[in-house]
């Protein structure tokens, strides 16, 4: 199956995945109220593993998985959810799917997204080892690197709109995505872009010049660079609406995660670009800001 369009047209179909955890119900929360901001069908899924006790030595089997163990905890997983997704659709006033399927939930969601296909897929940030799995598992990091759909982390328990939006500007194929991403998944909220900037090997730099000043001086001569870039970025995108330029120097992570968490943000937008393996999940800026940020993050592809 051929993939879609990573950029962010509207939302039709969302998708949460979740392991019955608290964390997981932040994120049904805030599917739900962004299914209800834009009219969107609503899938709530878990991925139960397959019960096994294969490999275990028997003196530390406390009973033998028989097949009804599987059925029984199946339709406990299924009562449970469909709990959840009443207690939602009650809530918000909106239709909530149930599924449950059997694997990894990693796959097994991966492989939901594109079936659907989904135009948000939402987790909690404080799972029981789901989330740990889906940033930091090889299998994880080759379904994000393929991802079809933005990945919504939700890190607070909120059920309201968004309404102060931070997205973070690097100038790679995936900037323009996630400031539409934004700009669409928060009608209404106040949405900042925000650009940092960093000279290299600045410390080399500032014992050969012999100078104090001159790397004080190379730092706002590119601050002010980066300022005029992100300007005529903005301004090339044809936003539906203002948007605020913020040019920093610094570290790109350190500086969005300290900037949202000033400006007091609900939500920080990075776009993941599908070339830099650097940039990915796994590691790097997008990694650091998923796993500091006081707020939701949206990843998108």
């Amino acid at each position: 199956m051929g993939e879609r369009e990573t950029t962010m047209t509207g939302l039709e179909q969302i998708l949460v995945g979740t392991d019955l955890s608290t964390g997981a119900g932040w994120a049904l929360v805030r599917g739900a109220v962004v299914a209800g901001q834009h009219g969107a069908r609503l899938h709530l899924m878990n991925a139960m593993p397959q019960l096994s006790l294969n490999g275990v030595a028997e003196s530390y089997r406390p009973y033998r998985i028989e097949v009804e163990d599987q059925t029984r905890w199946a339709d406990a997983t299924r009562a449970q959810l469909h709990a959840l997704a009443e207690a939602a659709s009650g809530r918000f006033g909106i239709a909530v799917q149930e599924h449950v399927t059997v694997g990894n939930a990693v796959s097994e969601i991966g492989s939901f997204v594109r079936t659907l296909p989904a135009d948000l897929l939402l987790v909690g940030a404080h799972g029981e080892g789901f989330l740990r799995d889906l940033l930091l598992g090889s299998t994880a990091f080759a379904l994000l690197q393929r991802a079809v759909c933005p990945l919504l982390v939700a890190k607070v328990e909120s059920a309201e709109r968004y309404d102060n939006v931070l997205v973070g500007i690097d100038f790679t194929n995936s900037c323009r995505p996630a400031l539409e991403a934004a700009l669409l998944i928060a009608p209404g909220a106040h949405v900042a872009a925000l650009h940092a900037v960093r000279i290299p090997y600045e410390g080399i730099i500032n014992v050969v010049s012999g100078e104090s000043n001159t790397l004080d001086t190379w730092r706002r001569q590119a601050v002010d660079a980066a300022r005029d870039q992100l300007d005529e970025f903005i301004d090339g995108s044809n936003a539906a609406r203002r948007v605020e330029r913020i040019a920093v120097y610094g570290h790109a992570a350190h500086a969005l995660v300290s900037c949202a968490k000033a400006a007091r943000a609900d939500l920080i937008v990075v776009g993941k670009s599908a070339a830099s393996s650097a940039d990915a999940l796994v590691g790097g800026v997008t990694k650091h800001v998923v796993e500091a940020a006081d707020c939701d993050v949206l990843v998108v592809p």
